[in-house]
């Protein structure tokens, strides 16, 4: 393939929402759109919003925003290629099976709002995260006050609230990086936490390589490794489309992930 993906036959359109509190990542996705010569279409998306805009461009588009874009952009034919969520893939069930004792959470358990809440009256503090990677709420060590109030707070958004959380021991991790991943191929990444830095170490290149040999919950995803007492543990994979970049290389990621789509829908440059 030709390295400008912008002389494709049909190069893509990245439909990015601009109404994020934080716009640091469409920021860097247009400018990354721009030096390769591919358009950026923002839009306006509120939670619970039924239908996509109606003023979109013509297909091939890309998204990535919050969960609400993705979900309704995974439905438009006009995404083809260009929305990768599975949720049969994207959950902790999933990783468990997957990637076995790799995955740091892979002793933790699916219990109900009322069987964690009976966990952390019994044996204190737990570490407690959604099942999915739908986003209700951010993985925390929790009290049973704090789960309390989480509870009662996200009751308030029957839609988002999920049936079961993950429950289990919490670790110290000492860093976690966030990979890109297409197809195969790692194609950028960075440390998160507990700093931004884009240097990814050897070792953990090795892991995650490994690893995504084995199995990938989608053609393009992301996959957050932690660092726990030197050892290498998968922490989650992540929908691309509503990922955070961090210090990654974008201008790669983005292009990467548009010849993958190009190459998906056939439609090849001569």
């Amino acid at each position: 393939m030709s390295n400008d993906i912008a002389t494709a036959k049909m190069a893509p359109t990245w439909v990015v929402q601009s109404n994020l509190t934080n716009s640091v990542t469409m920021e860097l996705l247009r400018r990354a759109c721009l030096h390769l010569g591919l358009a950026v279409h923002p839009v306006s998306i509120v939670a619970r919003q039924p239908t996509l805009p109606l003023d979109l461009p013509t297909a091939p588009l890309i998204a990535h925003g919050a969960t609400t874009l993705v979900q309704l952009a995974s439905t438009d034919r006009r995404f083809q290629h260009g929305v990768f969520y599975n949720p049969e893939n994207f959950c902790h069930s999933a990783y468990k099976a997957r990637f076995g004792p790799d995955y740091l959470n892979a002793d933790a358990k699916l219990a109900t709002w009322e069987e964690a809440l009976s966990l952390l009256s019994a044996k204190g503090n737990l570490f407690i995260k959604p099942p999915d990677d739908l986003k209700s709420f951010t993985g925390f060590v929790a009290t049973e006050s704090s789960l309390q109030t989480l509870h009662q707070r996200l009751s308030t958004r029957p839609e988002i609230l999920p049936l079961q959380v993950v429950v289990g021991q919490s670790y110290e991790v000492d860093a976690e990086w966030r990979l890109f991943v297409v197809g195969t191929q790692i194609i950028s990444g960075s440390m998160y936490r507990p700093v931004g830095d884009s240097h990814i170490p050897a070792g953990l290149l090795d892991f995650a390589n490994q690893a995504i040999q084995n199995w990938r919950p989608a053609p393009v995803f992301v996959l957050d490794v932690g660092r726990i007492d030197s050892i290498w543990r998968i922490i989650e994979c992540n929908c691309f489309n509503w990922s955070r970049l961090y210090n990654s290389d974008v201008k790669a990621i983005v292009k990467a992930v548009s010849e993958y789509q190009v190459q998906a829908l056939g439609k090849v440059p001569e």
